[in-house]
């Protein structure tokens, strides 16, 4: 694929990303996300993409306020790095925190996922 083609590739998967997290849900993780695919996720260990519908699902009904908000990409080759916001009221506070999301596509589907941010913000106070 030419280098056109897959900024072309980054910038439509991004939007997707960013469709996803302006309603995001469970079933909609499959937009994304590949059956097969394995998820790294901070915190919560290695996951398929099957897996990651069900387990996106709790996130959300656990974080009902939870607001992610995609801020910028970067592409190169079949490797997609999404930076991101994010704020939720977790353990009775409101928390914002950061990270990246790297992900490998193949014919526009994630077929891994690396979900990075200090887990330490989804923690109770010490």
């Amino acid at each position: 694929m030419d280098s056109e083609a897959l900024m072309d590739e980054h910038r439509q998967f991004y939007e997707r990303f960013q469709s996803f997290w302006a309603a995001p849900t469970g079933a909609r993780v499959a937009e994304l996300i590949a059956p097969h695919a394995k998820i790294h996720f901070t915190g919560a260990g290695t996951m398929t993409g099957a897996a990651y519908v069900d387990w996106m699902a709790d996130l959300l009904a656990g974080l009902p306020d939870l607001v992610v908000t995609p801020v910028d990409y970067a592409g190169s080759g079949e490797l997609i790095y999404i930076f991101w916001r994010a704020a939720a009221t977790i353990n009775g506070a409101h928390r914002k925190y950061y990270g990246v999301d790297r992900f490998r596509i193949e014919n526009g589907m994630a077929v891994e996922e690396h979900v990075i941010f200090d887990s330490a913000t989804l923690q109770g106070p010490a």
